[in-house]
C-alpha cells in the first residue's frame, strides 16, 4: 500500500478519537448497549447530524476498552482514496493494518460508504463471516434507513442521528434557555457557532445542500424553485394541517408532483410527516397528515414567518422527541384536536402542548373529548415553559 494512503487512514483514526471526547451522543449509548450481536450497525439521518462523531465516540471506548489497534476507521469521503473507491480498498487497507499491528480489527468503521461500488455485498459477507463487527454511516442523500435495511438483508441494526436534542444541547451551552433552543436549534456546529449571522449562514446552506443535492440531483428535480417554495411553506406552517388542494393552489404543482416533492423532503430529512390517528387504516389514510422540521433552528432561519412563535416551535419539538424515541406520533382531529396520539402497550395517548402556563380551555377539552371517545386513553397536556424543559428531561430530549 502507499505510504500516503495508509498515513491518510492513520490521520482519520487519530481524529476519529479525538472527536470521540466531544459532547457524549445519546444515541452512541444506545449503539453501545447492542454491541453484543452480529449485525452490523449503521447510522441514518440528516446531513451534519454527527453520525461520523457517534461513530468517533464508539470507536474511542473501544479503543480505551479493547485497545486502539482494535479498531480500524476508514473515512471514504478522503481525497487520497480518489479513483481508488472499491471493495478492495478495504481488503488493502485491513491487510496493512494487520502488517502493522500484526492482527485483525475487532471493530471496522466504514463512514460514508456509499461512495464505494459494490460496498454491500462486501459489508454482507464480512457479517455472515463474523470477521468484524461492522459500523456504517452514509450520507442522507444516496443510503436512507430503508435502503440499509434491504441492501444490508436482516444484518444489520439502523439508528437514526438527529441533531442535539435539548439535554445535548445545554451539555455544549450550560448557560442557553429553551428559548434560545427554540431559536438555535440541535445541529452541532451550528450549536457550538457563536456568532450568530454565521450560524444563520449555516443553516440556510443546510437547507439549500439538501434541496440542491440530497433531493434536486438525485431525483432529477428540474424545478427546483418551486420545490424549495413548497419546502419552505411547510417549514413556515409546521404543524398546521393543510389539503393538497391548498398546495396546488399556492404551488402551481400537479397533486402528484406535490406528493413527489413532500415524500422526497422527507426522504432528505427536511421534514417529517404525522398522520391521522385511527383504528382504520383506510380512514386514517383518507386524512391530511401534518408535517413538521427535523430540527427547530433550521426551520426558523428558512422560514418566512415575522414572529417567534414559540408555541407552535414548541409543538415542533414535542413532535422530533416522540420520534426520537421511536414513538410514532399521529395527531387526532374530530370535534376538537389533539397535537399527538403515541401508543402505550394498547392504551392510545393524547398529547396536548401550549406554551402558555396558563394554556386555553380548548386545550383541555380536546384531551377530555379524545378520552370519552377511546376506551383506556390516557391525556398529556405539557403547558409552559416549566412543564416542556420537564418533559424534555424525562423523556431524554
Amino acid at each position: 500500500m502507499e505510504e500516503r494512503i495508509w498515513k491518510a487512514v492513520e490521520s482519520w483514526n487519530a481524529w476519529a478519537r479525538k472527536q470521540g471526547e466531544g459532547i457524549p451522543r445519546e444515541v452512541a449509548q444506545k449503539a453501545w448497549e447492542m454491541l453484543g450481536g452480529q449485525e452490523a450497525l449503521y447510522f441514518y439521518g440528516p446531513r451534519r447530524a454527527g453520525k461520523t462523531t457517534v461513530c468517533a465516540q464508539l470507536l474511542c471506548r473501544l479503543s480505551k476498552k479493547f485497545g486502539e489497534e482494535s479498531c480500524l476507521f476508514i473515512n471514504f469521503e478522503e481525497p487520497a482514496f480518489s479513483g481508488m473507491l472499491t471493495p478492495a480498498l478495504i481488503d488493502d487497507v485491513l491487510s496493512h493494518h494487520e502488517m502493522v499491528h500484526k492482527k485483525m480489527p475487532r471493530f471496522l468503521f466504514l463512514d460514508e460508504v456509499q461512495n464505494v461500488s459494490g460496498w454491500e455485498k462486501w459489508v454482507r459477507s464480512a457479517t455472515d463471516k463474523g470477521e468484524f463487527k461492522v459500523f456504517v454511516t452514509g450520507s442522507s442523500a444516496k443510503l436512507l434507513s430503508s435502503e440499509f435495511a434491504t441492501t444490508l438483508g436482516g444484518r444489520g441494526l439502523g439508528f437514526l442521528v438527529l441533531p442535539f436534542s435539548f439535554c445535548e444541547f445545554r451539555q455544549a451551552l450550560p448557560d442557553a434557555t429553551l428559548e434560545d433552543y427554540l431559536q438555535i436549534g440541535g445541529y452541532p456546529a451550528v450549536v457550538l457557532e457563536k456568532n450568530p449571522q454565521n450560524r444563520m449562514r449555516l443553516l440556510e446552506e443546510y437547507f439549500e445542500t439538501a434541496i440542491s443535492r440530497d433531493i434536486a440531483a438525485r431525483h432529477q428535480v428540474r424545478d427546483v424553485p418551486t420545490l424549495k417554495t413548497l419546502a419552505l411553506y411547510v417549514l413556515t406552517n409546521s404543524g398546521k394541517l393543510f389539503s393538497y388542494n391548498k398546495l396546488r393552489a399556492f404551488t402551481g404543482l400537479s397533486f402528484d408532483a406535490i406528493k413527489m416533492y413532500l415524500s422526497y423532503l422527507e426522504s432528505a430529512f427536511v421534514i417529517f410527516s404525522v398522520p391521522s390517528f385511527s383504528y382504520s387504516l383506510k380512514k386514517a389514510m383518507e386524512k391530511p397528515r401534518k408535517y413538521y422540521a427535523y430540527d427547530v433552528g433550521l426551520a426558523a432561519a428558512v422560514s418566512k414567518s415575522y414572529s417567534p412563535d414559540f408555541g407552535r416551535k414548541a409543538e415542533n419539538l414535542v413532535a422530533i422527541g416522540l420520534v426520537r424515541m421511536g414513538r410514532e406520533p399521529q395527531y387526532y382531529s374530530d370535534k376538537t384536536e389533539v397535537d399527538f396520539v403515541v401508543k402505550d402497550g394498547l392504551k392510545p395517548v393524547g398529547i396536548n402542548v401550549c406554551y402558555l402556563e396558563k394554556p386555553p380551555a380548548r386545550e383541555r377539552a380536546a384531551l377530555e373529548e379524545f378520552s370519552a371517545a377511546h376506551k383506556n386513553a390516557k391525556t398529556v397536556l405539557i403547558a409552559g415553559k416549566k412543564a416542556l424543559g420537564e418533559w424534555l428531561k424525562e423523556t431524554g430530549n
